[in-house]
């Protein structure tokens, strides 16, 4: 799971989505992947789809930290 907060100093700062570094809101994760001119607006040409309605991804793990992992636990026993 991706952290987007990470405490630093006694402080939860914001943590950068593409460098290892907190968040200096330089906007670099806003651009769009094929002109980075533009602000992403969800257009979704860097998908790729060749014309498919949706695209499949293939999970290969799921990662939870120990109170999310104990809460699924219980979730899953209270269901069988």
């Amino acid at each position: 799971m991706e952290r987007l907060f990470v405490e630093r100093k006694g402080f939860s700062v914001k943590e950068c989505v593409l460098y290892d570094r907190e968040c200096c809101n330089c906007g670099e994760c806003l651009r769009c992947d094929l002109n980075p001119e533009k602000i992403c607006d969800n257009c979704g040409q860097c998908l790729e789809t060749h014309g498919k309605e949706y695209n499949e991804l293939k999970i290969d793990r799921v990662v939870l930290d120990s109170d999310e992992y104990a809460r699924w636990l219980r979730e899953e026993g209270e269901e069988e």
